[in-house]
């Protein structure tokens, strides 16, 4: 089972406190040491699952408190195993309470954090943008796979879409604008990228690359959908590395970039087919980033907090599953079923 360690600095005097205010919770193993400028230091063991119930109640705490702090690290193994660890197969004992299987994921704190710096506005953001746009529209133009899988890895625009779809889970205001803010700046350098390479460049609307990236079908939006749950899962999970296979499937990059490039050629028709495939990616994403969210048991810690977010994520919900029923229709009425 995995374990974190979440080391605690308070007043000395407010120490004895924490057991009182855990108590509901199990703790593994917990460790206490003093401090210069009368600060008491506590370490706790604790399994992953119940991280975020100790920091939700960490946090109201410590926060009137004086140069309070709670660190959240890793732990990468414990030996020996503590003691309160049965191993599966061992009956409860008579008078405990068996408490309430935890989903296995990281905490809302871990997520968020991991989330939260893909949506800044840096220079290597931009950069990135750039570097991904001008890789992915070589490839296209030379219809070589490998080089358009290299753009693919890159995914600078993966994680803007994800933070927007954790924003509506928490009905976080500021992220999710941050998130809409960086995600449209990167569509819009690449495909201003491709438009410019096309107008430098034949662009071969044949390519098997750039034709493939002008049709949207069902696949499409089965593909979106099932790769923007297995990031969110991929996340929720602490597999990082598990987002490089979803960043392959489900890649914005490259439809972007055709879309620019066919645009830049003057075949309207066609880069209107390519954007719509890059919509249809980005509505798929984060509609089932929602839904998997809140299956996932992600929410505020507060119940004023819990309501906001639940108008927020309703409301996101609506618009992407109307959006999503529009791209449907068009789809029926393209393959003659309406």
């Amino acid at each position: 089972m995995a374990h974190q360690l979440i080391e605690i600095i308070l007043p000395e005097g407010r120490a004895e406190d924490i057991g009182e205010l855990l108590r509901d919770i199990s703790i593994l193993a917990s460790w206490q040491g003093h401090l210069e400028n009368n600060q008491a230091r506590i370490h706790l063991l604790v399994e992953t699952g119940r991280v975020e119930a100790v920091l939700n109640a960490l946090d109201t705490y410590l926060q009137p408190l004086p140069d309070a702090r709670a660190v959240l690290l890793p732990v990468e193994a414990v030996i020996p195993l503590p003691e309160n660890e049965q191993p599966n197969g061992e009956e409860q004992k008579e008078g405990e309470v068996e408490e309430e299987k935890k989903p296995a994921r990281i905490s809302r704190q871990e997520l968020y954090n991991d989330v939260a710096p893909g949506v800044s506005l840096s220079t290597n953001y931009v950069a990135m943008v750039i570097l991904s746009a001008i890789i992915a529209a070589i490839g296209l133009i030379r219809n070589d796979m490998a080089i358009i899988i290299g753009a693919m890895v890159l995914a600078p625009l993966l994680l803007p879409n994800v933070a927007f779809a954790l924003a509506n889970t928490l009905g976080d205001t500021d992220l999710g604008w941050d998130a809409v803010t960086t995600t449209l700046l990167g569509l819009t350098l690449a495909i201003l990228i491709g438009t410019v390479i096309g107008l430098a460049v034949h662009v071969d609307p044949a390519n098997a690359s750039i034709e493939a990236r002008t049709h949207l079908g069902w696949s499409d939006l089965l593909l979106a959908l099932a790769s923007g749950s297995a990031g969110v899962l991929a996340l929720t999970g602490g597999g990082k590395l598990s987002l490089v296979g979803v960043m392959v499937a489900v890649a914005l990059m490259p439809p972007l970039v055709t879309g620019g490039l066919l645009l830049g050629s003057g075949l309207y028709h066609l880069e209107a087919r390519a954007l719509n495939l890059a919509l249809a990616n980005i509505i798929c994403i984060n509609l089932a980033g929602v839904v998997t969210f809140h299956l996932q048991g992600i929410s505020p810690s507060t119940w004023w907090e819990k309501d906001k977010a639940r108008r927020a994520s309703r409301q996101a919900t609506i618009v992407l599953a109307a959006l999503l029923l529009l791209l449907a229709g068009i789809l029926l009425l393209h393959t003659g079923l309406l």
